[in-house]
């Protein structure tokens, strides 16, 4: 179930490298593209890769996440950050720059924020990704009850209605998905027997709902709450 690709370290640091090379294509063909197909290029050339598996090796800590999220970062600021501004900071040369505006500020060594940006466009951040894709492979595991084999290693609860009974903890598939549905199921927005269509776009909404709050600045509330209230 977890894969030797996928233990660990050694397969984040991997995933990073093919991520940060995956961001060179991207500033290269952006160039040549329309803003419109600014999003399609993300999907196909970064989170291809960004969420293959994730599901098995993503159930690390968000700080062990990190690495990826700051090149997940790089890579949306490239696409739909503000590139004009970005380039008129390293317009030093006095030829390009009037000599007023040669001093820089601070404001030189301040990135664009990505909230904003992530929020705007509907993008999962790396660790929401993992919690989506979690909870989306559990439901469609527990609904269709296949694979027989691991259908059966979920317990569901005889007391309470869509309540897992989850195993000993661990950073696994089977110890996290039982765990996130388990937290999502107190927003009341989904059980077993809703339909897969209905489940897939409540819990992307409730996922962005959540990472667009608390202001425009990054906290872990972004990465671990499910909005309540659609």
């Amino acid at each position: 179930q977890s894969g030797h690709y996928g233990r660990g370290r050694p397969h984040i640091l991997s995933l990073n490298r093919k991520l940060s090379s995956a961001c060179g294509r991207i500033l290269r063909i952006k160039k040549c593209l329309p803003e419109s197909l600014c999003k399609q290029l993300y999907h196909s050339l970064f989170e291809s890769h960004l969420g293959f598996a994730i599901s098995v090796w993503g159930g690390v800590s968000n700080n062990q996440l990190k690495p990826l999220f700051v090149t997940q970062k790089k890579c949306i600021r490239i696409l739909f950050g503000d590139s004009e501004n970005y380039r008129d900071k390293y317009r030093t040369c006095a030829r390009v720059r009037p000599i007023k505006s040669q001093h820089l500020s601070n404001e030189l060594h301040v990135k664009e924020s990505t909230k904003p940006l992530f929020n705007k466009h509907e993008l999962l951040a790396v660790e929401n990704l993992y919690r989506y894709r979690c909870l989306m492979e559990l439901f469609t595991l527990v609904k269709s009850r296949t694979p027989v084999s691991l259908y059966y290693l979920f317990k569901v609860s005889n007391r309470k209605d869509n309540l897992l009974i989850t195993p000993s903890p661990t950073n696994q598939f089977l110890y996290k998905s039982a765990w996130l549905w388990n937290d999502f199921r107190k927003t009341g927005l989904l059980e077993f027997s809703s339909p897969y269509k209905s489940v897939k776009g409540s819990l992307k909404f409730s996922i962005l709902k959540a990472q667009g709050m608390y202001g425009n600045e990054w906290c872990d509330y972004n990465f671990t709450e499910f909005a309540r209230n659609l």
